[in-house]
């Protein structure tokens, strides 16, 4: 078994897919969303039994849903969403890039977490940021740090203070 500091995604890729389970994501327009969250997750439009209402990504044979769109007509308002999806990278700066040029935008810059210093004998974990979809949807990119850069990480911030910020 591998240590949380040594994971590694399965497959290497810029984006990586969801994790298993299924994500609801409201959206405004479902062509767009269908778009933008099949290359954001690698996976394919499924058929849908609910066209116009909901857009399924996943599996085409057998048929198998990780994704719903629900099409809604209220606007995202300004609060953050209580869930969202991670989705893991290789490149956090790459996939910034990636993302806003397909209709997503940054929310949150990236950041190390935990930060050195913001949690007693906790070592950085993770290089993150909050992306939005191109309807407000936030949702995360997480790249996690090999125990070398883990420990470069936490080295670095002895020469100066940190505090999580989260």
């Amino acid at each position: 078994m591998q240590a949380f500091g040594e994971h590694r995604p399965a497959v290497e890729l810029e984006l990586t897919r969801v994790p298993a389970g299924c994500q609801v994501i409201d959206v405004n327009d479902l062509a767009i969303a269908e778009r933008f969250w099949s290359e954001v997750t690698g996976l394919p439009v499924i058929p849908s039994y609910f066209k116009g209402r909901y857009s399924y990504l996943g599996e085409p044979a057998p048929w198998r849903h990780r994704v719903i769109l629900h099409l809604v007509s209220t606007v995202k308002g300004p609060e953050t969403n209580r869930a969202h999806p991670d989705i893991w990278v290789r490149d956090v700066d790459t996939a910034i890039a990636q993302i806003e040029a397909i209709g997503g935008s940054l929310k949150k810059a990236p950041a190390i977490y935990p930060r050195p210093h913001s949690y007693v004998g906790e070592r950085p974990a993770i290089d993150w940021a909050v992306m939005q979809d191109p309807f407000g949807n936030e949702f995360c990119l997480i790249r996690v740090l090999t125990v070398e850069q883990s420990r470069a990480v936490a080295e670095a911030g002895e020469r100066e203070p940190g505090d999580d910020g989260h």
